[in-house]
């Protein structure tokens, strides 16, 4: 089932990077034809290959973006959080979707047609070149997801991660957004690196359990994840 996006959703809009820098009039310009779907978890939004005619920006809950292998095995490119969105460079390219998209979670999405959209661009070019930016500042979160991957260690990763689900709640348990094999992948490694950094962090006061978290000393866990000594 699909509905027309409410005034605070087009607010909640404004939050995604794609959108940064748009008033809530522009947002109805480009979305006149948008919907808000509420997929449940486990369904699959797009499939690799498939021709892309539409991507989704999150208010709630989480997509996975996965490739699998001749051999069936999933490798997981990317998870998309709340206030995030996917799949729009296909629809630039008018290509095919490069990867799968599958819910995580109970989500609520804004379903956007591509071809509604790129209409709206042409017609407003000051609309085109701040959405536009709002696609560089994406490409520069991605590129330092990439450094983060190049020059931290598995442990430093993992920690990164934890410090982004307790932010100020130190000592006080989180809940762990997904699975521990999606957030394995999430932060590049595999399973197997993934039980040997939850020792490491152990060292440091992080208690991972199996769908909780609790950091002792969130100070103590950023100086690691930042290289400096312990």
């Amino acid at each position: 089932m699909s509905k027309v996006l409410s005034d605070d959703q087009m607010m909640r809009l404004r939050k995604v990077p794609l959108f940064q820098g748009l008033t809530v009039a522009e947002i109805r310009i480009l979305l006149d034809r948008a919907v808000v779907v509420t997929p449940q978890k486990g369904a699959l939004l797009f499939s690799q290959g498939e021709k892309a005619d539409h991507f989704y920006a999150v208010l709630e809950g989480q997509v996975k973006l996965f490739t699998t292998t001749e051999e069936g095995e999933e490798n997981v490119v990317e998870i998309i959080s709340p206030l995030m969105s996917l799949a729009e460079a296909a629809i630039f390219l008018s290509a095919r979707f490069p990867v799968n998209g599958e819910t995580l979670s109970p989500c609520v999405l804004v379903r956007i047609e591509g071809r509604a959209f790129l209409k709206r661009l042409e017609e407003n070019s000051l609309l085109a070149q701040r959405v536009l930016s709002g696609m560089a500042q994406r490409h520069r979160l991605l590129l330092n997801q990439v450094v983060q991957l190049k020059t931290q260690s598995p442990a430093q990763r993992l920690g990164t991660f934890f410090l982004s689900l307790v932010m100020a709640g130190e000592g006080e348990q989180v809940p762990l957004p997904y699975d521990k094999h999606v957030i394995a992948a999430r932060v590049g490694m595999k399973p197997e690196s993934l039980s040997r950094a939850l020792i490491r962090l152990r060292d440091l006061g992080v208690d991972c359990q199996k769908s909780s978290l609790i950091v002792a000393d969130v100070d103590r866990l950023r100086r690691f994840c930042e290289g400096q000594a312990d």
